[in-house]
């Protein structure tokens, strides 16, 4: 089933994330992943494999790449392991769009990201490629410097759907986590995290405007 999960299906399929983690960083590594509430449908490193063993399945799945390392932290190439108590990350899903791959997939969600941001496979499993001559841009990290192009991409959080860029990383960092940045997203939404609940809310600005009578 392509649909997207309600906000309560969301939250008990993440809560089955968060408390699986380190058994899919034990056993899948850089691999993709099917799952939901129940537990894992499907896995393969071929994006499309998963996506067809998952339909298959006709249950609600979600897609998450499991990183190929188990640091909890990552910021590009430098990578910490956690000092927190709380073995919690705000992870939510978000349905990306490009051509004929739709898929509801887990996304970091970093307020102190600029951008919403990607790796090389994951753009290239989405179906992204370089165009006749396109150049690289570059960003500049604490681990250093990296290349990256900016894509635009459809994505749907909670029923709504919008475009926002990315930066497609051409840089292999090692690291394949997704992050959800700022530049659109953060002006659709406000978003609350509640570390204490394992839970991220977001609210669609329009809305609260409606709401507020603006």
């Amino acid at each position: 089933m392509s649909q997207s999960p309600s906000q309560n299906e969301s939250r008990e399929m993440l809560k089955w994330l968060n408390h699986n983690r380190q058994m899919l960083l034990d056993l899948y590594r850089n691999q993709y992943v099917a799952y939901n509430a129940n537990g894992l449908i499907a896995h393969s490193e071929n994006l499309r494999e998963v996506l067809e063993l998952a339909e298959a399945s006709k249950q609600l799945f979600a897609i998450y790449l499991v990183p190929r390392r188990t640091a909890s932290i990552q910021i590009l190439p430098i990578r910490f392991r956690t000092v927190s108590r709380h073995d919690w990350q705000p992870n939510y899903h978000v349905r990306l769009k490009h051509r004929d791959i739709n898929i509801s997939t887990t996304i970091l969600v970093d307020s102190g990201a600029e951008l919403s941001l990607i790796s090389l496979k994951v753009g290239q499993d989405l179906g992204y490629a370089l165009a006749d001559a396109e150049s690289a841009l570059l960003a500049e990290t604490i681990g250093g410097r990296v290349e990256y192009v900016l894509r635009n991409v459809e994505m749907t959080i909670d029923g709504h759907s919008f475009l926002a860029p990315v930066a497609w990383l051409q840089t292999n960092t090692g690291g394949e986590q997704l992050l959800l940045g700022r530049e659109v997203v953060f002006d659709k939404f406000n978003i609350e995290f509640r570390q204490a609940d394992e839970q991220i809310i977001f609210k669609w600005r329009e809305d609260l405007f409606l709401k507020s009578g603006f």
